[in-house]
């Protein structure tokens, strides 16, 4: 739970499909997350591996909430990439069940994925913590973007180790999801007709069935993460030696090692009901963002670099 560091004495039981678990009384650390313990086509240069749902569930959100893929943290064994702590964490806290709620002996509620306590951490609202989106942002800001995971009782005794090999396989065998424009509304695509190296790639209305909407995140364990595109085959390409604004984002065969194809999701941190991340999608080689043109959201409108700013909307996924 994300509340504090509490006695294990747990009475468990099940109400409307919910884990309920009875945590002790909280003990005097400083803003803990929880209020208890709980239980929880070919790409070159990149290895396979299967992970539960629940799992990858945590892993998608977690992403687009901004936890890094290659930053590490300290942890009891060795240095951890931060994405991997924070899935495992919301699987020992929840076994990623986004409705998973536990009570406290003194009264507050642990709540979600990552169980934000609703004493210590008042700013969550319940639509908020009962959000995946949101709950995972709600973790990140908590978490001091990542880095400190000692306000999770899981993490300190050490609960989530259990759920590392999934974690990691949840990373190695990628995950897929949509990526919206939050101010154009309009969706990254790639173009269904032409998948050549340098074809289009660019908004189009979304449309969760089209798989050329659908792009799969895929990385080596501590490695920057490639998106391949599900219909396509290809990988989001940020021109090589073309960096700067307008300037070209394309498809191009995949290629784990290659700078101009990784890329850093930047969390926004805020925590929205809706479940919108509006997270920044950074070129790791250009610097520069994706963006959607903010004067065309026709189905075939300019999908482009440019400089990063978290007050575009035009360049906030969700």
């Amino acid at each position: 739970m994300c509340g504090g560091l509490i006695g294990l004495g747990l009475s468990l039981s099940l109400s409307l499909g919910l884990v309920l678990i009875s945590g002790g009384p909280a003990q005097a650390v400083a803003r803990p997350a929880d209020g208890g313990a709980h239980r929880s086509p070919h790409t070159l240069g990149l290895s396979y591996a299967t992970a539960p749902a629940s799992t990858i569930l945590c892993a998608k959100v977690a992403a687009k909430a901004g936890y890094s893929f290659n930053q590490t943290v300290s942890t009891s064994l060795g240095q951890e990439p931060q994405i991997i702590v924070a899935i495992s964490v919301a699987m020992a806290e929840s076994s990623c069940d986004p409705g998973a709620t536990n009570h406290n002996s003194g009264g507050s509620q642990d709540r979600g994925l990552w169980q934000m306590n609703s004493l210590y951490h008042s700013e969550v609202s319940n639509s908020c913590a009962f959000q995946i989106q949101c709950n995972a942002d709600a973790a990140w800001n908590v978490s001091d973007h990542g880095t400190d995971w000692t306000p999770w009782s899981t993490f300190t005794n050490g609960a989530w180790k259990k759920y590392l090999g999934d974690a990691q396989a949840a990373i190695s065998g990628g995950f897929s999801f949509q990526l919206a424009s939050a101010a154009g509304g309009t969706c990254l695509a790639a173009d269904r007709g032409d998948h050549a190296n340098g074809a289009p790639v660019w908004q189009w209305a979304c449309d969760s069935g089209d798989r050329y909407q659908q792009w799969t995140v895929v990385s080596n364990v501590g490695a920057l993460p490639i998106l391949r595109n599900v219909g396509a085959g290809t990988c989001l390409y940020w021109g090589g030696t073309k960096a700067g604004n307008a300037q070209p984002i394309v498809q191009w065969t995949c290629e784990a090692s290659d700078g101009s194809q990784q890329f850093r999701f930047l969390g926004s941190g805020r925590m929205n009901t809706d479940g919108q991340a509006q997270a920044l999608v950074r070129s790791n080689h250009a610097g520069t963002c994706v963006d959607a043109d903010g004067t065309d959201h026709a189905n075939g409108a300019p999908i482009r670099q440019w400089t990063c700013s978290g007050s575009d909307g035009f360049q906030m996924w969700n």
